[in-house]
């Protein structure tokens, strides 16, 4: 799920490369070429995040994600029979993302599955344009879609997800997710095309203070500290996520946001 790692936000024609961060953060503004093309594909790679059950203390199948696939059923039988309602749309919006992120692997049944989570959430929208999580879920899975057909589009995508984000955060401004999609926005968007670490930092510290087990963001956060030499709190935000209680998404946290995070963690330590 490399959607998840977020890069770094590129000035017009440079990316910052943390890989070669040294502790001191002496290397920390090291800068490599960047085409436009490329930065408008890390901007979609990073910014998509897949929505699962939020509940106090989430617990997954022992069959994860297998289990996706018969969840998928049941909800789609519900559909079928009792029709559709806002809440049975936005979990199948969510399950389809579940579903490409997590369980399938080539890429033509990731732009199904992605499709149907957008076309859900579009559904939504129909039904209750003042829903906040349908404009977060439908830029995701829109997000999520053009990072496989290779942005061919990118700009006109970018818009539509900005549109779509700023919504939801307008009708919803605690919405964690919808918060960390626009930070994660304005920390790799070039300044051209809207970036701005200042911006960036105020929208994922807002996703933080509204939820902080969604442990992302405090990725994002600390790799935006550390190309500032920020290092001291940047290790705050990592050691937020390995030490999370009861993390939302706790596949990805296992599979994903802690060993980043302890890959960030040990370039501190260097």
């Amino acid at each position: 799920m490399a959607w998840h790692l977020f890069l770094h936000r590129a000035e017009p024609s440079h990316c910052i490369d943390v890989d070669h961060a040294s502790a001191e953060g002496s290397d920390l503004t090291r800068r490599v070429p960047r085409s436009p093309v490329y930065v408008l594909l890390a901007v979609l790679v990073c910014l998509t995040f897949p929505p699962q059950a939020s509940s106090e203390e989430e617990t997954l199948p022992a069959d994860y994600p297998a289990s996706l696939e018969r969840v998928l059923s049941v909800q789609l039988s519900r559909l079928s029979t009792e029709g559709p309602t806002l809440d049975r749309l936005l979990q199948l919006s969510e399950l389809y993302m579940n579903i490409a992120d997590d369980l399938f692997n080539d890429e033509e049944r990731k732009q199904l599955a992605y499709e149907a989570a957008s076309a859900m959430a579009k559904r939504a929208l129909t039904i209750d344009e003042r829903s906040a999580h349908a404009h977060f879920l439908y830029a995701a899975s829109l997000g999520s879609g053009e990072r496989l057909k290779g942005l061919s589009k990118g700009g006109l995508v970018l818009g539509e997800l900005k549109q779509h984000i700023r919504r939801a955060i307008e009708l919803n401004p605690t919405h964690a997710q919808a918060l960390q999609m626009m930070g994660g926005l304005c920390a790799e968007l070039p300044w051209l095309l809207g970036g701005s670490d200042k911006d960036a930092e105020l929208y994922l510290k807002r996703a933080i203070a509204a939820d902080g087990r969604f442990t992302n963001a405090h990725l994002i956060l600390a790799r935006l500290l550390m190309r500032q030499g920020r290092l001291a709190e940047a290790r705050e935000h990592i050691e937020s996520v390995l030490h999370a209680e009861h993390p939302h998404y706790p596949y990805a946290w296992k599979h994903t946001f802690r060993p980043e995070a302890e890959r960030l963690l040990n370039l501190l330590s260097k």
